[in-house]
């Protein structure tokens, strides 16, 4: 890429970023450079101002008007002071919802993106550093910053240049030599140019190398790593109180004591070494600093003793210089800075810019009275995205609503596979699924998902009200929540919790609410999918973390819960799959065999092995047990 398009491509990624600000709160970067415009003319006025009183002192004005004068400053001053506190006050409200929006836009993505892109740990890498350079002031949020603070620069300088002028040459000179030189105009355009010039220097070299030090202790591979480490730690161990329980029974508190230590400790050294390494830039930068000021003062104090400054002109055109000294620097430092931001609010479109790749579909999903929905696979091969091996090869399979069918097979072998296929979590990679004889692919998506309750294995409650999480809702049923979660097996346990259908689960958020185990977890899961009221529900593994009267209950019952609908049960204990009206046995990705529990024992095949070994498996280990 040439510089030209590299220029181009920055100042692409500037509008972009200035773009999503102005979005997540209208005319925020406004209302942030209006803030900073005030403070800057409140300066400029106070200065005057200021130059005015002493003035009147030197040139022996009475009492009362130099009084007067001095209430007006003060008056004045007060007056910019409450305008400021209030512009101040409304920005930061304004930042604060700034930020809870661009935080959304980021949730907005991930939790809308195909299903193939979130399992991809490519995307969670992604998602980790757009979130981190969102509301950085290496990243998006200071981008922002630095383009209101070059704006605010430039003002400086202008205006700087505007009320300094008129001052400087308020008195004619025809003096000659180096002190007419210095009374003239190219006098003050040459203190501007070499302060201009070490200002840039500054800007340039010095404030480019210390921001490279700090940007490479920030983002160094070992500061990234141990940000993620520390990260887990925070998330997995400080802030999630159930881990007190393994910590405690295991003694991990020297463990994750020293791995903080070493967190903490290998940040001391890398800022270290980063410090020491700042040392030469900082002195350079300030032996510059020292030096502008220097020739500033030496200049004003020339020029008053010429006789072509008074004492307050003296002070007013020292500040006026130092704000055009300032708004230089200030202009340098932000490009310097902007540079920063740029590549790092790269990672932040690069994650908003990951495609949907998944086909939505136009058709509405037919709305039938009596529920005839016929699924079919055909010659359906699948493979994960990155692998080369297929984890399913030529399915094909067909039923219809209100069928019971098992799904069977070692771990492995497709079974949980084939159901994100008939979800629409991933596509085929070759083959297609129909529902009554069109390819789903066709259907809306949100349509074609409304007609599956599903409950997996690893299924997840969070920790809002019980209502809401069986209805997945604020807006429900409260009659029909009850009902769903008595039919999942929870009657007596709901009469116990104090606020009913409105008790919170887990104390995140409520310290009143109450923890559940991982069986009361896994039937709510259970109530969630029979009140979404679906035609087509999937147990996988339903009854893993239940004990053995809660699962046979679940299975007496199993009728009574699914209704009329068609129902897929994936399990790996195959004596409670006999109640199904088909058994599909899944091995190597393929379909191995299907039929009734006594069909497929006779067959002698691969049920007939399964059974045979999880039997033999159960004498064993009760002869262990009980031996």
């Amino acid at each position: 890429m040439t510089h030209k398009e590299q220029r181009k491509a920055d100042f692409a990624i500037c509008r972009r970023a200035l773009k999503l600000i102005d979005f997540a709160d209208k005319g925020h970067t406004v209302r942030s450079a209006a803030n900073d415009i005030f403070s800057l003319i409140s300066a400029y006025v106070n200065i005057a101002l200021a130059a005015i009183v002493v003035n009147g002192i030197e040139c022996g004005e009475d009492f009362s008007t130099l009084l007067l004068k001095a209430g007006l400053v003060s008056g004045i001053e007060m007056l910019c002071w409450i305008i400021s506190r209030s512009f101040r006050r409304r920005y930061n409200c304004h930042d604060f919802l700034l930020n809870q929006n661009l935080n959304q836009v980021l949730v907005k993505k991930i939790t809308g993106m195909d299903f193939v892109r979130l399992e991809d740990s490519r995307t969670h890498q992604a998602f980790h550093k757009a979130r981190q350079y969102m509301l950085e002031r290496q990243g998006l949020i200071g981008l922002e910053m630095y383009f209101v603070f070059f704006v605010y620069g430039v003002l400086q300088l202008i205006i700087g240049l505007i009320v300094i002028f008129p001052l400087a040459f308020a008195k004619q000179t025809v003096t000659t030599g180096f002190t007419g030189f210095i009374q003239s105009v190219w006098g003050l355009l040459a203190l501007i140019a070499v302060v201009t010039v070490l200002e840039v220097i500054k800007g340039t070299f010095i404030n480019k190398k210390s921001f490279g030090i700090e940007n490479e202790a920030r983002t160094g591979v070992n500061s990234l790593r141990l940000y993620a480490l520390g990260g887990e730690l925070e998330e997995h161990v400080l802030h999630n109180y159930r881990s007190g329980k393994d910590i405690r029974l295991y003694g991990q508190q020297k463990l994750i004591l020293s791995k903080i230590e070493e967190i903490v400790n290998t940040h001391c050294r890398i800022w270290h070494r980063a410090c020491m390494r700042l040392l030469g830039p900082s002195s350079a930068f300030a032996g510059i600093s020292i030096l502008t000021r220097a020739l500033m003062f030496g200049f004003a104090v020339y020029r008053c003793a010429t006789g072509l400054l008074s004492a307050g002109d003296v002070i007013a055109f020292s500040l006026y210089f130092t704000q055009i000294q300032n708004g230089i620097s200030n202009i340098s430092e932000a490009i310097g800075w902007v540079k920063i931001c740029i590549p790092n609010c790269r990672y932040v479109f690069d994650f908003l810019d990951i495609p949907d790749e998944k086909y939505m579909g136009t058709i509405p999903t037919e709305k039938r009275d009596d529920n005839e929905y016929e699924f079919e696979f055909r010659h359906v091969w699948f493979r994960y995205p990155g692998c080369e091996e297929y984890t399913l090869k030529d399915i094909n399979l067909k039923w219809k609503i209100g069928e019971k069918m098992a799904l069977v097979g070692r771990n492995g072998c497709g079974k949980s596979t084939l159901v994100k296929l008939l979800c629409r979590l991933y596509d085929p990679t070759e083959g297609e699924i129909t529902l009554n004889g069109i390819n789903i692919k066709k259907y809306k998506y949100e349509d074609y998902m409304a007609l599956f309750s599903v409950l997996f294995q690893d299924s997840r409650l969070f920790s809002f009200s019980l209502a809401e999480n069986v209805a997945a809702s604020t807006d429900y049923d409260a009659q029909r929540v009850t009902e769903c979660v008595k039919r999942a097996g929870l009657s007596k346990w709901l009469e116990t919790q104090p606020y009913g259908i409105d008790t919170s689960l887990y104390k995140d958020f409520d310290a009143e609410g109450v923890e559940i185990s991982g069986g009361e977890e896994q039937k709510l899961c259970l109530a969630r999918a029979i009140y979404k009221g679906a035609p087509f529900i999937v147990l996988d593994e339903p009854t893993a973390a239940l004990d053995p009267i809660s699962e046979h209950d679940i299975y007496t019952k199993f009728n009574s819960i699914v209704g009329t609908r068609t129902a897929i049960y994936i399990s790996h204990r195959l004596s409670s799959c006999r109640f199904c009206d088909e058994i599909t046995v899944m091995e190597n990705g393929r379909i191995a065999e299907r039929g009734g529990h006594e069909a497929l024992l006779e067959k002698q095949g691969v049920y007939q092995k399964l059974w045979t070994a999880q039997a033999e498996y159960y004498k064993d280990t009760a002869g262990t047990l009980y031996a």
